[in-house]
């Protein structure tokens, strides 16, 4: 008896992770389309990031190194980019989120916003400076600032609306 459970737990941590890498990949796409809009023409925001951060901070959702590393690898070929940047960003991110916010974080918005904010940033840098060195050249630098801010606004938007869609839960929950 003992063993089926342990098979359908097994069958059940897989399927789980199966799907949290479909939602990932599609968001990721998702993400890659948006430069076809004329607004994200210069540079798409890194909707990937805040929804891993949402996922770990909010909703207590850690994603595995595996489906972030097949992930990474994956979006790399796909788009064309240095192999290995993308992964080394999520999984960056991942940790930083992990080791730094899970011990001190408060329930107020604003901190998680600061914290959100700096392990973007930080991450956003090492990833820079390595496609920098890989290169041998510095990019223009105003699709870099587009980037950053759009994603450090978005953050807030897309809290508040899982903040909104938790409280109708709740109401529905209630009723």
């Amino acid at each position: 008896m003992i063993k089926n459970n342990n098979i359908l737990f097994n069958l059940y941590k897989v399927s789980k992770n199966i799907i949290f890498f479909i939602f990932l990949f599609y968001l990721i796409n998702f993400q890659t389309s948006l430069s076809l809009f004329p607004i994200f023409a210069i540079s798409t925001p890194n909707l990937i990031l805040i929804i891993i951060y949402v996922f770990i901070v909010r909703l207590n959702i850690i994603p595995s190194n595996s489906i972030l590393c097949f992930l990474g690898l994956l979006h790399d070929i796909m788009i064309g980019n240095n192999l290995g940047i993308t992964l080394i960003y999520l999984l960056l991110f991942k940790y930083l989120t992990q080791v730094m916010i899970l011990e001190k974080i408060n329930k107020n918005n604003q901190d998680k916003w600061i914290f959100f904010t700096m392990i973007f940033v930080f991450s956003f840098s090492v990833v820079f400076f390595l496609n920098i060195i890989i290169n041998m050249s510095v990019p223009n630098l105003s699709p870099i600032f587009f980037h950053v801010g759009v994603t450090l606004i978005l953050y807030p938007i897309v809290n508040i609306s899982i903040s909104f869609f938790n409280y109708v839960t709740e109401l529905i929950k209630i009723n």
